[in-house]
């Protein structure tokens, strides 16, 4: 069956039988730091961002001031800022689309080796002090071709770590992001001590290609389904947005996200007022900053717990309150330390909220389109910074400070409050689906197939397997049809049968269909229920993605070799670590 040569005798249709668990399996588990630092993919990823981000804030800091030396305009700040937020703005949903149509760590790496070229290039003007069009324009150039780079990373990490890190995970990130927030800027200013501002330009284009160095090396392979390139843009774009209507949880959650960026975007207006409050002058912009950083990496910790909450619908509506109304309370305070340390509890309600929210879209959107949500996320954290900037900046013109704050904080922590009961509902069937995965991972495992597969292997494919009933005599697959699927028979009983004559009885848990994947040749045996059963249906596509991804481990490679070798085919050929 599925060419299953493996199944065409009473003795090679014999299976490892399931083996319960021990005790239920748990609706969410707590993941820890150090479990998901054992990934050598996700280490690299994280170092990778790392050196990526430092870069790109030093950047960031010497280009301002280049521009304004060279202009003596704070209007042109304004612009320098603009060529570098609506490329992202606008490209950001077709870069999620990038991302899911081609290898995702490849991806990353095109990135990261265009941006590095360009930002040599720009380095070159610099020199030169050349026309500050050609300046902008590569500004420009650099933010469009990092676009991808983020959703493909967001759809990569599920890959790297079992599910239950997956928070952790993201709070690594964040609380690095938090750091970088603060060494970046600072690396920036002592570049700008050189007098020679193509120097920070040269530094970020070195970054951005030690990072694509770093990220050749990554094992774990991963891709979407937006192969097609001949298919309509808007339709592959509208996948993603089905993903998102489809999984309840995950449209509640953009909204919140929104909400969370919304906060972010409105702070980036009152921090030089709030700064001159406090008697720091502008300057003491960068310290407020680095209060909202230290939250983050404060409350690094305490968000891995909260991951772990049967519900999470309290948990995220309270980290948008800690975010929001810290906001209103820090313009009323007088002194700058009193307001730093209201600044610190906001920072800890935004890292908890991104990475909750982050890692709940992880856990529940097909992989196929993630890189496309997260492209269409992008594009809308964007939107509500921008508009929520803008926002705040009318209001400052018209009211006072403390009023705008007020309204800022109060106004988006009662939005927050109000759409709880959405989310509530979202929350219930997100816990209904993490508990089917526990399950459905639980049987794979004692499949003999997948001995010693990795977790992020087993919660692939469970989380790709469709369900089908079967009545009694009803054909599962058929001889000489293609084998497109690799099935699972969770309850009932088949019988394998080849040119009208019986092969076999298979009764559950068993598999079938996997050596016709592998060989890519028609089924050789029809399939049919004996009895009404149950199966999981896993396409040819994801059996053969979690083969080749890095996450599949040598036992679980080694159990198909030899399935194939009993199946009188050749073994499948061990794929080499990365860089061999």
């Amino acid at each position: 069956m599925a060419g299953d040569a493996s199944a065409a005798s009473p003795a090679a249709a014999v299976h490892r039988p399931y083996r319960p668990p021990e005790r239920p399996v748990p609706a969410r588990t707590r993941g820890r730091y150090r479990s998901a630092l054992r990934s050598r993919d996700l280490r690299v990823l994280l170092a990778a961002f790392t050196v990526d981000a430092i870069g790109s804030w030093a950047y960031n800091v010497v280009l301002v001031v280049y521009v304004f030396d060279r202009t003596g305009s704070a209007g042109m700040i304004a612009v320098t800022t603009a060529c570098g937020w609506l490329p992202r703005l606008l490209f950001s949903a077709y870069a999620g689309v990038l991302a899911d149509r081609y290898e995702r760590s490849r991806v990353m790496v095109m990135s990261a080796l265009v941006c590095s070229a360009v930002t040599f290039a720009l380095a070159a003007v610099l020199a030169v002090d050349g026309p500050l069009a050609i300046v902008l324009g590569l500004h420009a150039l650099i933010a469009l071709c990092n676009t991808p780079y983020a959703p493909a990373v967001q759809a990569v990490v599920p890959d790297t770590v079992p599910e239950e890190d997956l928070a952790p995970a993201n709070a690594l990130f964040g609380s690095l992001e938090n750091l970088v927030t603060v060494a970046g800027p600072a690396i920036g200013a002592l570049l700008l001590l050189t007098g020679e501002p193509e120097v920070g330009v040269l530094l970020d284009a070195v970054t951005f290609l030690l990072a694509a160095v770093m990220l050749s090396r990554l094992r774990v392979r991963s891709r979407g389904d937006a192969a097609d390139g001949r298919s309509p843009l808007g339709r592959q774009l509208a996948a993603g947005v089905a993903a998102l209507r489809a999984e309840r949880t995950a449209l509640v959650l953009t909204v919140y996200c929104a909400l969370d960026s919304a906060v972010y975007g409105a702070l980036t207006v009152l921090f030089v007022p709030l700064s001159v409050k406090y008697g720091t002058g502008p300057d003491g912009y960068g310290y407020l900053l680095a209060s909202m950083a230290l939250g983050g990496v404060l409350a690094a910790g305490l968000v891995n717990q909260l991951a772990s909450a049967p519900r999470l619908a309290p948990v995220i509506v309270g980290g948008m309150c800690l975010l929001a109304l810290p906001v209103a309370l820090a313009a009323q305070v007088p002194w700058p330390v009193l307001g730093a340390l209201v600044l610190v509890i906001s920072g800890a309600g935004m890292l908890a909220v991104d990475v909750l929210a982050v890692t709940a879209l992880q856990r529940d959107v097909p992989s196929n389109v993630l890189s496309r949500v997260f492209g269409i996320l992008n594009s809308l954290v964007l939107a509500a910074i921008l508009l929520s900037s803008a926002a705040t900046s009318a209001l400052l013109s018209v009211l006072s400070l403390e009023a705008t704050a007020a309204l800022v904080g109060l106004g988006i922590a009662a939005v927050s409050v109000a759409g709880m009961a959405p989310l509530l509902r979202a929350d219930r069937s997100s816990a209904d689906d993490v508990r089917l995965l526990g399950r459905r991972v639980a049987l794979l495992e004692g499949l003999d197939l997948f001995a010693g597969a990795t977790r992020p292997t087993m919660e692939q494919l469970a989380r790709s397997a469709q369900e089908v009933e079967l009545a009694d005599g009803d054909v599962a697959v058929a001889e000489g049809d293609p084998a497109d699927a690799l099935y699972v028979l969770v309850h009932g009983t088949v019988t394998v049968t080849a040119r009208g004559s019986l092969l076999a009885e298979l009764s559950a848990p068993a598999y079938f269909g996997e050596i016709g994947v592998l060989r890519g040749v028609p089924r050789t045996a029809t399939v049919t229920a004996a009895e009404p059963v149950s199966l999981w249906r896993v396409s040819g596509a994801d059996f053969l993605t979690a083969l080749e991804t890095g996450s599949a481990s040598p036992a679980m490679l080694g159990t198909v070799s030899a399935r194939l070798a009993r199946g009188g085919v050749p073994a499948v050929v061990h794929p080499a670590p990365a860089g061999a």
